[in-house]
């Protein structure tokens, strides 16, 4: 029997009891709890669906600015939809109606307004069961003139581990993304530079004044002339010479002198150049009534050595130039340099290039080598050429060249990352097979259409 003295103390003891309250509180926290987390969730869904529909107008803002001039604003409007929609993620396309899409042709500007809705999932027992997203998207178009040249190793070691191959492979992917991003003629031009310790130009300069010839070099004949070498004095090489015409030498098997005359030079198998004498070597122009400052000319040593092809939109012929391009002789990277250079400026001893002042011109060099300088007309000694290079592509910048450099395999890191223009235009290539990527990504960032909100 329970004391009346005690209940008070009962209820002192029920007040304090909290075994059954956890469970009880547990069971009420959990529909906001759910929602919370439902609401996390769905936001997060709705987050991915933002960044997804974005990417799909900006894509579709510089897909639609390149073709902003072949097609209607109707024909435009109803490709910027298909676009969008074939890019979204099927949860967010299945919500996708429709973008808003203005095109002002005089200010050359497409703006896209798109909006969609994320289905929600645990936030529905909050009472959300739809989630916004939205997003804007503006570009420009035809507002740049491209002008590019394409500086690239033609040397023997090219032939390994199909580098050469590749990189013909690549340089017509690039050729092909320019073809299509030009909206008018001639707005994109290109220029192709093969080179080794030289570069091979058309014999039909023979006459311009800023070449010079009276060149020699010591050969050594044999019976009657008839069978005779030329010994290079930097890199030792010794290779047959066929012309006799202007062999001086009376003695066989005695050390003679060759000249090197405008005759022979514009015929044959000839129209090399050396480098300038320096400091001219590091240059582009000048006043070519000064000897020092015209170009050499010179025997070819690898007379398979490709032309160079001064700037043009013949989309064939500068495809067709690639394929002539055949792996042979030593590195001089300067002398690239230089004449991709040259063909990007207006003064001889190209002529095509726009004047640098014209508005929204742009000039770019991609300067690809896969190996170390080993001779140039001076020296065969590495860091004087490396020395040379550099002052080279600093000029190339100051005269407002971009310039783009991308090592294979091999080559002077340190010398082509201080070349580029910034870090980011540095390529160090390890495998060839990734040439085609990455020239595919160069011309898309020179081409691209902009965006610009």
């Amino acid at each position: 029997m329970m004391k009346f003295g005690s209940l008070p103390e009962a209820i002192r003891r029920f007040r304090r009891d909290r075994r059954g309250n956890v469970l009880m509180m547990f069971g009420l926290a959990l529909v906001p709890l759910m929602g919370v987390v439902g609401v996390a969730v769905d936001y997060s869904r709705a987050s991915s669906a933002r960044q997804a529909l974005n990417s799909a107008i900006d894509s579709a803002a510089l897909m639609a600015a390149r073709d902003a001039q072949k097609l209607t604003d109707a024909q435009l409007t109803a490709r910027i939809n298909a676009w969008i929609s074939d890019n979204l993620p099927a949860d967010v396309k299945s919500q996708f109606t429709g973008a808003t899409i203005a095109i002002d042709r005089t200010a050359r500007t497409i703006k896209i307004t798109a909006q969609a809705t994320v289905p929600t999932t645990a936030a529905r027992v909050l009472g959300t069961t739809q989630l916004p997203v939205g997003t804007v998207s503006q570009s420009t178009w035809g507002t740049n003139t491209i002008e590019l040249a394409l500086v690239l190793d033609n040397t023997g070691s090219m032939a390994n581990n199909n580098k050469m191959t590749n990189l013909k492979t690549a340089s017509k992917s690039l050729l092909t993304i320019m073809k299509n991003a030009a909206i008018t003629p001639d707005q994109i031009r290109v220029s192709i530079v093969p080179f080794n310790t030289q570069v091979r130009i058309s014999r039909s300069f023979m006459d311009d004044t800023w070449m010079r010839y009276g060149a020699t070099r010591s050969i050594t004949c044999s019976s009657g002339m008839k069978s005779c070498k030329y010994t290079n004095p930097i890199s030792g090489a010794s290779v047959n010479v066929t012309d006799t015409s202007n062999f001086t030498c009376t003695n066989n098997g005695k050390n003679c002198t060759d000249t090197m005359t405008k005759l022979v030079w514009a015929t044959g198998s000839q129209g090399c150049i050396m480098d300038r004498d320096q400091n001219f070597d590091t240059t582009d122009g000048g006043a070519y009534s000064a000897s020092a400052q015209q170009y050499p000319a010179f025997w070819c040593s690898q007379t398979s050595l490709a032309e160079t092809m001064a700037l043009s939109s013949d989309w064939t012929a500068l495809s067709a130039r690639i394929d002539t391009m055949t792996p042979v002789g030593n590195t001089n990277v300067t002398i690239g340099a230089i004449w991709g250079w040259a063909t990007l400026t207006q003064g001889p001893p190209f002529t095509e290039a726009k004047p640098a002042t014209q508005p929204n011109l742009k000039k770019y060099m991609i300067l690809l080598t896969d190996g170390d300088n080993t001779e140039n007309r001076f020296t065969g000694n590495q860091s004087q050429i490396d020395a040379r290079t550099q002052l080279a592509c600093t000029n190339a910048k100051a005269g407002g060249i971009t310039i783009y450099t991308i090592r294979v395999i091999d080559g002077n890191a340190t010398l082509l990352r201080n070349c580029a223009s910034d870090q980011s235009k540095y390529y160090d290539v390890q495998d060839a097979a990734q040439l085609d990527p990455i020239f595919k990504a160069i011309a898309n960032e020179i081409s691209a259409v902009r965006l610009t909100q």
